[in-house]
């Protein structure tokens, strides 16, 4: 991170906190997760890209804590406006992080020059994996980084509870997220 434009950047990182407007949902994620994905984005350039979000919830489940993000794996396929994230490597990290109570809470990923607001394919694919078995996971985050992020980038929060509209997680700018029993933050 020796770099001036990985310096500008760092500057805008803090850890970041979403709720719903009524409170049933919420985000937390740490600013090392969130320098992760600006660095994925960089690297992308002017393509879209993507990976998972891992973590674990707070005893009611009603915040998801992100402690883990991947890259795109490589059978990802992207172009200026779409991305497909692959599979490869994927199931042999999430089984690996199963076994220290991390699991899949959703995806993220990048729009280049542009705003951190779902497309109508990222409201079809967060409702699919919603309404997927096989993901296990009946209300998927979707965060989604927005602008250029080696200057002037935003974050958008969703998730998508199973059988219901998206919500958008506002972002609360003054509150600290701070560690919690067994290493969850609080």
């Amino acid at each position: 991170m020796g770099s001036k434009r990985a310096r500008q950047w760092d500057l805008k990182l803090n850890d970041r906190i979403f709720r719903s407007g009524d409170e049933r949902f919420g985000l937390n994620i740490r600013r090392n997760e969130i320098g992760k994905i600006i660095e994925y984005c960089i690297g992308a350039e002017s393509l879209e890209t993507g990976g998972i979000l891992v973590g674990n919830y707070n005893k009611e489940h009603s915040v998801a804590f992100v402690s883990d993000v991947s890259r795109a794996p490589r059978d990802s396929k992207s172009g200026t406006t779409w991305f497909y994230r692959g599979i490869e490597g994927l199931q042999a990290w999430l089984y690996r992080l199963w076994g220290e109570e991390r699991y899949y809470l959703g995806e993220w990923h990048f729009h280049p020059g542009a705003r951190s607001v779902p497309s109508s394919t990222d409201l079809r694919q967060i409702k699919e994996i919603s309404e997927s078995p096989k993901y296990c996971c009946p209300e998927p985050i979707l965060l989604i980084i927005g602008g250029t992020p080696s200057s002037a980038w935003e974050v958008g929060a969703y998730v998508s509870p199973l059988g219901r509209a998206l919500v958008e997680l506002i972002e609360r700018k003054d509150d600290l997220v701070g560690m919690g029993e067994s290493g969850s933050f609080n």
